[in-house]
């Protein structure tokens, strides 16, 4: 199977999957899901052969842990929901460690964006102030915590990959895409969320996946591979 096939999958998949939400189809959704995530590591790991799988590791634990991630939230229940806010900070934790990693494989020298920083913080500040009345006891300090991990992840983004849009905008759109699951979970369901939700979500994936790819192809002179 070509590589590039691996992509045209995931495409088709998420097609799928949307078309599953729109026309209310349960088995489907169920289906589609849970390979969304499998398609874009395959991919990422069949478009990146020449790169050490050290210098791979933490896109594809973000990724295994993305997966891991949509298989709780397909269940429903504060347990699992839990489960899935966990898992899927941890996959922000990844994102933000190969960030890091590529700032300083690569000697980038930005400078610290405090615009940028300040910005992130008031949304954060704002919306969890929204939230909050909203949420239990038991929930009121994991969301306060994913909220400040998945602002660090845009930061991180921001610092390293500034010339690479892509990866900057799927790290903004993850933000949109859990902020809107939060308002539709804890505030009160809107129309057509969960597209709104999944079409976000699929998109921040991929740009992310894919910027970082290419990032890959154009840095290899800065590190052995």
């Amino acid at each position: 199977m070509q590589v590039r096939n691996w992509l045209y999958g995931y495409g088709v998949c998420a097609l799928m999957h949307l078309f599953a939400i729109a026309a209310d189809l349960y088995w489907l959704r169920i289906i589609t899901k849970p390979l969304l995530m499998i398609f874009l590591l395959v991919w990422f790991l069949s478009a990146t052969p020449t790169i050490s799988t050290g210098k791979k590791h933490f896109i594809t634990a973000a990724i295994f842990f993305s997966w891991l991630g949509d298989l709780f939230l397909m269940r429903s229940g504060e347990l699992y929901f839990i489960a899935g806010l966990v898992s899927f900070l941890i996959a922000h934790l990844f994102f933000i460690l190969f960030f890091l990693w590529a700032r300083v494989a690569t000697l980038t020298q930005t400078p610290l964006n405090t615009g940028v920083i300040l910005v992130l913080l008031v949304y954060v500040g704002v919306f969890y102030y929204y939230l909050s009345p909203h949420l239990n006891y038991t929930l009121k300090i994991p969301v306060l915590v994913y909220a400040l991990v998945i602002a660090s992840m845009f930061a991180a983004a921001c610092h390293s990959f500034r010339k690479q849009g892509g990866v900057l905008i799927g790290a903004g759109l993850f933000i949109v895409s859990d902020s809107l699951l939060a308002v539709n979970s804890f505030v009160k369901p809107f129309p057509l969320a969960s597209l709104a939700v999944m079409i976000t979500y699929i998109l921040a994936q991929v740009l992310i996946v894919y910027g970082v790819t290419g990032w890959f192809e154009t840095t290899k002179r800065y590190f052995s591979i």
